[in-house]
């Protein structure tokens, strides 16, 4: 990120806000960090702001240099988390630019220097058009999406975008307001290449969720040539305000994919909702805002046994525990059905979290994806007869089943969450 190199900063720092000394000294600690409590010491209705970002709190001045400095006395010194850095404050600072744009207020816009406008504006496009931009790439260059590709070549692709919102997905609050009603053809440009490569005559491209819109409408738009001459192929766009359900007059997914689906939030429920990744062999894209979420929502589909295969050096990371059921199944790494990574056509845009206000995030910043279908459904088709399988059968990768327990949302297990 452009963004990131002017700062002279390698990666975002995304969890920065210090808190395991808090937890020691109450494990029901659930105060939001920096704003109803001092982002310090914990201490509730702070009334101290940074002077510079102003969107951290503090009560008093003497905590606010503590959250600022590198030397900390007692064992905060040991926390990976920095504190209120000058990175930190500088990000937060092009927070309240952003929203200042976003808001649309004329007083508070006049405020700013034709730079910062522009630079904002640019943030808040980059976002919006970052979910063209990764379901089509990362589709069309993703390990797990090649077969299916294959397959439907000469004819078509369906897409079914799960947990679609009004204000993501399709642009509702894009800050050129001709590109927000244009929100289609973004997704029938960035889908041409996939389009023309494999002589597809249509790609229809399902959106699914309860926010959105009743009154946008079913379109179908010409995908446009990339080398050919004329278009050859369509973008048939559905829209279904309802939570994912397939039925008689829905195409079956092709390929699944999901912007940030929180799969550990309290409040949501996925469980009926993903069945059909169980019942079904679907390559599907997830999409989350932060490393620690993107690692929950991999362990919440690994504990209802979601996947086929895992991303290559995950096992020590999610599987080394034992579960407390004491169930067993067995999960293989194979990078040439699944995949982890950073998302390189994420967007510009930094948001602050809403319950650390030293965290920062970027949305969809962190991609996998992989095979459904179950493993144990997987592992019978492949696995030779019992007999037949000798001393080698201890040498099969195991793993343990891990049971997700209370809120994969709350602020003491998960405060990265967004």
């Amino acid at each position: 990120m452009d963004l990131l190199e002017s700062l002279n900063v390698d990666d975002l720092p995304e969890q920065q806000t210090r808190f395991s000394h808090l937890l020691r000294d109450s494990d029901d600690f659930d105060l939001k960090l920096g704003f109803d409590a001092c982002c310090a010491c914990g201490r509730k209705n702070p009334k101290f702001d940074c002077p510079s970002c102003r969107r951290v709190r503090y009560c008093s001045e003497t905590c606010c240099r503590a959250d600022s400095s590198l030397c900390l006395d007692g064992d905060i010194r040991e926390e990976a988390a920095l504190g209120h850095t000058s990175v930190i404050c500088s990000l937060l600072n092009l927070c309240s630019d952003d929203e200042v744009m976003e808001g649309k207020n004329p007083a508070e816009i006049s405020a700013l220097d034709i730079g910062q406008r522009t630079s904002a504006t640019d943030r808040l496009a980059s976002e919006f058009e970052s979910y063209p931009a990764t379901l089509a790439n990362v589709i069309m260059d993703g390990a797990p999406y090649q077969n299916v590709l294959k397959q439907c070549a000469g004819k078509g692709i369906t897409i079914h975008v799960i947990g679609a919102s009004q204000d993501s997905e399709l642009w509702q609050g894009h800050p050129d307001p001709i590109q927000e009603k244009m929100v289609f053809e973004g997704y029938a440009d960035a889908l041409a290449e996939i389009a023309e490569n494999n002589k597809l005559s249509w790609i229809r491209l399902h959106f699914f969720g309860p926010e959105l819109c009743e009154e946008m409408k079913d379109r179908t738009i010409p995908i446009p040539p990339v080398q050919a001459t004329k278009s050859r192929s369509n973008l048939i766009v559905r829209m279904f305000q309802r939570g994912y359900q397939i039925d008689n007059n829905i195409s079956p997914p092709d390929i699944a994919v999901f912007f940030n689906p929180g799969f550990t939030c309290t409040d949501y429920d996925w469980e009926q909702s993903l069945s059909f990744l169980r019942s079904n062999k679907i390559p599907f894209l997830v999409a989350t805002n932060t490393e620690m979420e993107c690692m929950a929502d991999i362990q919440y589909l690994m504990d209802r046994q979601l996947f086929q295969a895992i991303p290559a050096g995950l096992k020590s990371v999610l599987l080394g525990e034992e579960g407390v059921d004491g169930d067993e199944y067995e999960y293989e790494e194979d990078d040439s059905v699944s995949f982890l990574s950073l998302n390189p056509y994420a967007g510009l845009r930094v948001r602050q979290s809403g319950t650390m206000a030293n965290d920062v995030y970027v949305k969809s910043r962190w991609i996998f994806g992989g095979i459904s279908g179950g493993i144990s459904e997987r592992k019978r088709q492949q696995a030779p007869p019992a007999s037949a399988q000798g001393d080698n059968s201890s040498q099969e990768l195991t793993v343990k089943k891990r049971k997700t327990t209370g809120s994969g949302n709350s602020k003491t297990s998960n405060p990265a969450l967004i």
